[in-house]
């Protein structure tokens, strides 16, 4: 069986966030070089009620603050672009010091209207850099279009999730 580089983890509840970082964990503990951003939810402040985003490199001290503080009155997503295009930017750099696996902690509304990480895993599957992703229903159709006979989608396990990585890096190697 063939395993596509590109792969999403299906959610809609559960810590994700917390999931993609017991993998990195993991990988790296094994002494793989992953990269990519983690995301943390700050708490809720203010009249708008809505918490800070941030991505966290994988095993760097560095810290992309992804949300914007739009007013009382906005409605919708808070997400800073000119952010998530200097995190990419930066992540693609990295991309040259060697990587097993680029991890990106979501494939959302940005890169279903063809921004956000889109061009950064164009780049890393161009490099034959495996990704790992998240996506929620909302945005599968766009997933789907987006990785046609490409991908893969992966359920909520961090079992199933080492498994595709092994059978990924390991054709890798072989090739």
């Amino acid at each position: 069986m063939t395993y596509p580089m590109l792969a999403a983890i299906r959610f809609e509840t559960g810590d994700i966030d917390g999931l993609l970082s017991d993998i990195a964990a993991a990988l790296l503990n094994d002494g793989y070089r992953v990269r990519g951003v983690l995301q943390s939810r700050g708490e809720m402040r203010g009249e708008c009620h809505c918490a800070d985003m941030d991505l966290h490199a994988i095993g760097q001290l560095r810290t992309f603050r992804i949300s914007q503080p739009l007013g009382n009155g906005s409605h919708g997503c808070r997400l800073h672009p000119g952010a998530l295009a200097e995190c990419a930017a930066y992540l693609e750099t990295e991309m040259d010091f060697g990587t097993d696996l680029l991890i990106l902690n979501r494939f959302g509304r940005g890169e279903s209207e063809g921004r956000g990480f889109r061009d950064l895993i164009g780049q890393a599957m161009m490099r034959g850099v495996p990704v790992l992703t998240a996506v929620r229903p909302t945005y599968e159709d766009e997933w789907r279009a987006f990785g046609e006979g490409l991908s893969c989608d992966l359920p909520m396990d961090q079992s199933t999730v080492l498994t595709w990585f092994d059978h990924v890096i390991g054709a890798r190697h072989a090739a």
